[in-house]
Order: C-alpha cells, then sequence, then structure tokens
C-alpha cells in the first residue's frame, strides 16, 4: 500500500474545493498503530465551518459492523449461538413464518425480511419497542434462508433484540462497554448522539440530491438520538479506523475477536441456489461482514459501506485498516470518485458498496 500523503491530500482537496465534495476524512491503521489521519472541506453545504479530526460524521449502514461484532463476542462467551433460533430468545417473533429463522440467517441478510413494514411515520424508526413490535408481526418476502436480500434498515431490530433478550442489556449498552470504552473511542463514536456529539457533527449536505434519505435521516431527531444501529451511527475516521484495527490486531491492548471467529464470520454465507450473479455484487456477506475480492482472495478484506459513501475495512493478511468519511449524498452512489481516487493512490481495487 503506498501511503502518498502529499497526493492523498491533494485528492481529498481538489474534491471539496471544485464542490464535487463537502467534507471527507480519511484514515488508516497498520499493525494496531495511526498512520494516516487527512481532513479536508467543511462540515456543511453552508462551508462555514472546516472538518477537522474531531469531526464527526453519519456513517449510516458502516455501522452494522459493529452490530455483528457485539454478536460474534456474545457467542464466543456461550451466551448466543449461531444455529440458535431467533424465536429461542424473542418467543414473540417466532410467527407468521418466522419461525425457524436462525442467527446465522440474521447475521448473513438470508431472512426474507428486507422489507420495512409499513409505520406510522419515518421518525418511529427512532422507538426500539414500536419497531420490534413490528418486525414480530413481518411476513418474510421470500423464504428464510434462502436468496440474500440486503436488510438496509430492518438488521437494527432483527439482531439487536435478540441480543438485548438473550445479554440482558441493550445492543446499545454492550456496544459502549464492549468496544467504545475498550477502545477509549465513546466520545467519537455513537449510535444515538449527545447533546455535544451533535455540535461535532458534520451534516448531510444535498444539494444534489433534494430528495435525499441521507437527510431526512439525519436530521430526524428521534432516529439520530434513538438506536437505530442500523444506519444512524455517527463517528469520525480515526475511531472507525481504529475499531476495524481492533478486528484484526491488538489496538492499544484491545483484540476485539478470536482469531478463530473471525476466520468463520469472513467465509462467504450464500446458499447454493443463490449464487454471485455474473455482473458481480456488493452484497457478499459472511456473517455480518461485507466481504472485498474474489475467488481464493474473497474475504481477507471485510467490512462495510454506507449510504452517504463512508467506508470501513480491515485486511486480515497485512492488518491494516481504513476508513473514510463524508458528508455529500451524491446520485451516483454506490460509486463514489474520490474513494476510486484514493484507492489508485493507495493501490487498492476499487469499491463500489
Amino acid at each position: 500500500m503506498n501511503l502518498d500523503i502529499e497526493k492523498l491530500q491533494q485528492v481529498m482537496d481538489e474534491a471539496t474545493s471544485s464542490g464535487e465534495e463537502c467534507g471527507c476524512q480519511l484514515a488508516i491503521y497498520q499493525h494496531g498503530k495511526p498512520v494516516l489521519s487527512l481532513v479536508s472541506g467543511y462540515t456543511s453545504a453552508e462551508r462555514n465551518e472546516k472538518v477537522t479530526e474531531e469531526t464527526m460524521f453519519p456513517i449510516f449502514s458502516c455501522g452494522k459492523s459493529v452490530m455483528a461484532t457485539i454478536t460474534h463476542i456474545l457467542v464466543e462467551r456461550g451466551i448466543m449461538d449461531y444455529e440458535a433460533r431467533i424465536a429461542d430468545y424473542w418467543p414473540e417473533f417466532g410467527c407468521k413464518g418466522k419461525e425457524d429463522i436462525r442467527l446465522w440467517q440474521v447475521m448473513s441478510h438470508r431472512t426474507g425480511l428486507h422489507n420495512l413494514p409499513e409505520l406510522d411515520s419515518f421518525d418511529c424508526q427512532g422507538d426500539w419497542e414500536y419497531m420490534c413490535r413490528k418486525m414480530e408481526q413481518a411476513v418474510p418476502a421470500v423464504p428464510p434462508g434462502t436468496k440474500c436480500n440486503y436488510q438496509g434498515t430492518t438488521y437494527a431490530w432483527l439482531l439487536g433484540e435478540p441480543v438485548r433478550r438473550a445479554a440482558g442489556k441493550s445492543m446499545q449498552q454492550l456496544i459502549r462497554e464492549e468496544i467504545f470504552r475498550k477502545l477509549e473511542i465513546d466520545d467519537s463514536f455513537a449510535y444515538g448522539t449527545t447533546a455535544e456529539q451533535d455540535r461535532k457533527c458534520a451534516r448531510v449536505d444535498a444539494t444534489r440530491k433534494p430528495d435525499s434519505w441521507c437527510e431526512k435521516a439525519f436530521e430526524s431527531l428521534p432516529i439520530r438520538h434513538g438506536f437505530v444501529p442500523s444506519f444512524n451511527g455517527c463517528a469520525n475516521a480515526l475511531s472507525l479506523a481504529k475499531y476495524y484495527s481492533a478486528l484484526v490486531t491488538e489496538t492499544d491492548g484491545v483484540r476485539l475477536l478470536k482469531k478463530e471467529t473471525l476466520d468463520k464470520a469472513t467465509k462467504l454465507c450464500r446458499h447454493p441456489d443463490d449464487p454471485i450473479p455474473p455482473g458481480g455484487t456488493w452484497a457478499k456477506f459472511g456473517l455480518g461482514y461485507a466481504l472485498l475480492g474474489e475467488g481464493d482472495s474473497l474475504g481477507i478484506r471485510f467490512g462495510q459501506g454506507g449510504a452517504l459513501g463512508s467506508e470501513g475495512f480491515a485486511d486480515r493478511g497485512t492488518g491494516f485498516a481504513l476508513a473514510f468519511t463524508k458528508n455529500k449524498d451524491l446520485p451516483e452512489h454506490p460509486r463514489h470518485m474520490i474513494r476510486n481516487r484514493i484507492s489508485a493512490v493507495l493501490g487498492l481495487p476499487e469499491r463500489i458498496w
């Protein structure tokens, strides 16, 4: 990997100064140590405040990875089991064709519950109990365990509620205790921001996408201040990269998962009748992580991209972890030219996710 800091900064500055992007951060860890942290641009479309290392960005689906890590930790401790039925932890869920859905099927996006139920309002997604009741009454759109269909929003409750039932603590509390506080990133990575964190948060720039779902979600206070871990995470790039680093190597004395757990979690989990399509797909999931690469290299790198174009991933072979955050919503998503240019400088394959 080529860490040409001057060239990387130039790529970011050209994008933000031209208006292609609003603000962004890039951070890289190698062998458990931070080796790069760059920032550029502004925290909002008004361009009044510059991005710093401390600026937090809405990272949307990038945060799903953290949910998976908590679940793996509970499996390592014998509190949960990949083969257990969700209904074993959450009895009210076991109806309407969902009786035999397994934990591993949730983690690999194979429950058939990828459609958001009809809600009384958009903001209701910030009401945990309300959404759990909705998921209890949901009916799978396809037979569970078969096709991979990305659970873009529903993943929050499909995984978060059985974790809460099994552990006797909310997933939000577990994330803080088991990951954020151990890595000392509790002030810069959050699901449900505080007033202080709101002041540090970049806002969604929707000037090129007036119908922006991202802006609507971020500006909803019930959602931003609630707990919707499938999409309401906010973080700076350094904290996101540190988290990924701690998955693949000891980082500040913390290694989040055992090697054998990560080996299992980064194997492709698709039904034999649901192969990767000829044109490819970004949705190549193991147990909770999206896998990068092809053929024998699939799964060596793993992570998750987000709706605004932020991303985080780690490389099991070389021990590096990368995080990129940004706040401009673009109609070209999931293809982001700035990410492609950064990848070219670093000597990495492009990622469209």
